[in-house]
């Protein structure tokens, strides 16, 4: 039996899916990205509330994962944003997948495959307007997008780009994005390309600016309650969408013990105790993905209190303070990610105190148990 555990609100990730839906334009469809386990909150849940809520597009990074989503929702549509490998063009066919093509070679390489196999791959291609990682580049754009269009074996009828710094204080490499998408749309145009499905907006991006919604926007962070940082940068047409966290994430006190002044702590006694208190050693370390930068950082909340972490966290266990006064029982629920009492403690806390993002934090999580609330 585990001793560490998360909890999904599904009524919060209803709620978030309607703020942000309500603030896109009519016609605007809205892709939830679950890849890496929905965020580390569990793929099957996640999957089946969002189409409880009407949410149709998906967006997964592996075709391993677009197999997964298929066998959970027979009906969605399912892109795969990761790099598909020729290989893979089976699984894609049979699970109705919709790969990304990032070249006139890979697209050429996905159709003879598909073609080999008796069936046409239904692809969206990508863009590279300045993010360097994935994709055709912006300049040159028209001209392989074109070419992807003669290929037999492939249909090409999305096309899509993904923002490098949508969430910085600084909009300006963001809008410069938006209107290098823009300009590779208005020249496709003049040859006659089009697209029924146009996409760049990633969480950062919704939130930015309104005129980048296009035909979808691809939603992943926000959705799961944390809002892209931009410390200032400024919306254009868009009023803040609200969202909230639906992952708690819980332990138990595996011990507790009264030590005195001077006692040392874990590994490498890197903490010493400035007086008597009450050591609270809970069920969970770095094994379950609780980074080990939080050693002697970060805080756990047992009894609504915040305790600090004292010394190392290790492999599977992790020792707080719970302070000279308290009142702690082993088996006592703690928790390391959420709320309790008036006192919370979320992934963007601990992604600063381990000096990280906190889409690591999420994803990071190795879930033992799920309660899920709201189903």
């Amino acid at each position: 039996m585990t001793n560490t555990w998360i909890e999904l609100d599904l009524d919060a990730l209803a709620a978030n899916i309607g703020s942000l839906r309500s603030s896109l334009a009519p016609g605007t469809g809205l892709i939830f990205v679950v890849k890496a386990n929905a965020y580390g909150h569990g793929l099957k849940p996640i999957a089946r509330k969002a189409r409880d809520c009407g949410v149709s597009w998906f967006d997964v990074a592996h075709a391993y994962e677009g197999e997964e989503l298929r066998s959970i929702l027979p009906d969605a549509r399912i892109l795969v944003s990761g790099v598909l490998d020729p290989s893979e063009a089976a699984t894609a066919l049979r699970n109705r997948l919709i790969p990304i093509v990032v070249s006139p070679r890979h697209g050429e390489s996905l159709a003879a495959e598909a073609t080999r196999l008796g069936g046409t791959l239904e692809c969206h291609a990508m863009v590279d307007t300045g993010m360097g990682r994935l994709g055709m580049t912006w300049d040159s754009a028209p001209q392989s997008l074109a070419e992807l269009a003669g290929i037999a074996g492939i249909e090409v009828n999305g096309i899509c780009s993904h923002f490098a710094s949508s969430d910085s204080p600084d909009r300006a490499r963001a809008d410069e994005q938006a209107e290098r998408f823009a300009e590779v749309l208005r020249r496709c145009a003049d040859t006659g390309l089009s697209y029924r499905i146009r996409h760049i907006s990633n969480s950062g991006g919704i939130l930015l600016d309104n005129n980048w919604d296009y035909d979808a926007v691809r939603a992943g962070i926000h959705l799961y309650g944390y809002t892209p940082r931009r410390r200032g940068a400024r919306a254009k047409s868009r009023e803040p969408v609200l969202t909230s966290p639906i992952l708690q994430w819980k332990t138990r006190v595996a011990q507790v013990r009264r030590v005195p002044a001077g006692f040392s702590v874990s590994y490498d006694g890197t903490h010493v105790t400035s007086r008597p208190t009450t050591l609270a050693v809970i069920s969970a370390g770095y094994s379950d993905g609780y980074p080990r930068l939080l050693s002697n950082r970060a805080s756990v909340l047992i009894g609504g209190r915040r305790c600090p972490v004292a010394g190392r966290v290790t492999m599977n266990l992790t020792v707080v303070d719970a302070g000279p006064d308290a009142d702690v029982r082993e088996g006592e629920e703690a928790v390391l990610l959420g709320q309790q009492g008036q006192e919370s403690v979320w992934a963007d806390e601990l992604a600063r105190m381990a000096e990280t993002i906190p889409y690591e934090i999420l994803t990071g999580i190795r879930i033992r148990k799920t309660v899920v609330k709201g189903a």
